[in-house]
């Protein structure tokens, strides 16, 4: 029997992983970002130490104290220790910069977390000491051999090198004994977790926003664009637009829970770190839209309070979020804002359509399909297909309005869209599980090596 597949999304903002057939959405999420203590021992003698005696906080400042002692810290063991840590994001604009880095976080997703969430067949697995890489083998041990009979399915996105590709393939084959790794493009993955074969997938990611046209499965490799801003970037603009207010701010008690308050327009992220960063980005997620008529809701921020929200900054300031709330996003659609010499995701897309071959242009222009977490904010959608339908009435009509009825652009908007790719691999390697050809296997990879392997893929990403 063939057991069930591992399915890895490795993103900017968040690493995706679960087993196909066991759930069609992730088992674990994990922010891509790692610290290293940067304490000394006398910091450490403090957190031993206890003023009033009392065992909760004895035990707190034990437990804070046995983590600042570790070789590397991750997910929900950094809330709080931001201030004693050294942040590391491995991923910066969808291409790996540190793998060793990457390859901390694999060993906790796929060698401790995965197996005891799943189903360890291979035996019980044992917590993996934080220790150096080469002194933790008797921990890895189980996880390791729990993988080694499994298949992989990578999502890949597309500006990655040849030579990464190929670093990529070693570490997963010689390093996590995968019986077979298949690697397929972002793009086509969620295209087909929306049921689809022709489309232009535009993935707007947390460091990375990609157009991507597809035709018959086939990725048109002439045709695809890139930006390099993501949710990241609204994050960034968000803090500087807030920590640039001065009016309307005042002192306050708040906690950090209290930045939770007011209806959310989007889940929390997946950990809370304890950071500034991940305080403005919830704040983000949660008041933050596109504005389909910049000009109108600016005029409304001015004239009236329709568009206010209260909220409080991670140092306690309340304030009243206003036209911020879509200046914030608008860096996607008009990058100039951020004094980035680079077109918005709107002219992206037309370009990369405009890009294909005549004969398929109607067919992208009839499935522009969302993928990617920072296109969940609200008038996303509905900005895209205005900007569209304005560029092909001037492009393609020259201005005739009475043209416009035949306008082709649709734009699809999946439910839970920022696991699209993740969704469609998961669906991918179940229906693959027991094709070879599908695959390239440990031996191939032997024999072929890596050079060969990555030739196969760069084909068709």
């Amino acid at each position: 029997m063939t057991l069930a597949p591992v399915v890895l999304d490795n993103g900017t903002g968040s690493i995706k992983c679960g087993c196909a057939g066991v759930s069609p959405l992730p088992l674990i999420i994990c922010p891509t970002v790692i610290g290293r203590p940067s304490v000394d021992a006398y910091t450490l003698n403090i957190l031993h130490s206890s003023k009033d005696g009392s065992t909760h906080l004895d035990a707190d400042r034990i437990h804070r104290a046995q983590l600042l002692q570790k070789e590397f810290i991750c997910r929900d063991e950094l809330y709080g220790l931001r201030a004693t840590a050294d942040m590391s994001f491995p991923i910066k604009n969808g291409v790996i910069q540190n793998m060793d880095a990457m390859r901390e976080l694999w060993d906790y997703m796929l060698c401790q977390r995965l197996p005891q969430m799943v189903g360890t067949s291979a035996g019980s697995v044992s917590a993996i000491p934080r220790t150096k890489r080469e002194d933790a083998s008797a921990g890895l041990n189980s996880g390791l051999e729990w993988l080694e009979d499994r298949l992989l399915l990578l999502t890949q996105p597309p500006n990655l090198s040849a030579k990464q590709r190929g670093d990529i393939m070693e570490v997963f084959f010689e390093e996590y004994h995968f019986k077979a790794i298949q690697a397929t493009p972002q793009g086509i993955l969620a295209l087909f977790a929306n049921g689809a074969e022709h489309g232009v997938v535009v993935e707007c990611g947390e460091g990375l926003t990609h157009c991507t046209p597809i035709f018959d499965g086939i990725v048109l490799t002439t045709a695809q664009r890139r930006l390099d801003l993501g949710g990241r970037d609204v994050t960034n603009r968000v803090k500087r637009l807030l920590c640039g207010h001065q009016g309307g701010l005042r002192r306050g008690a708040a906690s950090k829970n209290d930045l939770l308050m007011s209806s959310a327009h989007a889940a929390p992220h997946p950990a809370v770190l304890g950071g500034v960063d991940d305080a403005f980005r919830q704040l983000k997620e949660r008041h933050c839209y596109v504005s389909v008529d910049p000009r109108l809701d600016q005029h409304l921020a001015r004239a009236t309070n329709a568009l206010q929200r209260t909220c409080v900054l991670p140092d306690g300031a309340i304030c009243r979020l206003g036209a911020e709330r879509f200046t914030a996003p608008e860096v996607l659609f008009d990058p100039s804002l951020m004094d980035v010499d680079s077109p918005g995701i709107s002219a992206v897309l037309w370009e990369s359509i405009e890009a294909a071959d005549v004969d398929v242009r109607k067919v992208l222009y009839e499935s522009i399909v969302l993928s990617g977490g920072s296109t969940l904010f609200p008038g996303f959608g509905a900005r895209l297909t205005r900007d569209m339908k304005e560029l092909y009435l001037t492009e393609k009509l020259k201005g005739d309005m009475n043209r416009m009825a035949r306008c082709p652009i649709q734009v699809n908007e999946p439910p839970r869209r920022q696991y699209m790719a993740y969704m469609g691999g998961a669906l991918v390697a179940e229906l693959s599980a027991d094709q070879p050809e599908m695959w390239t296997s440990l031996e191939r990879y032997q024999e072929d090596g890596v050079s060969a392997v990555v030739a196969r893929y760069q084909r068709t990403a």
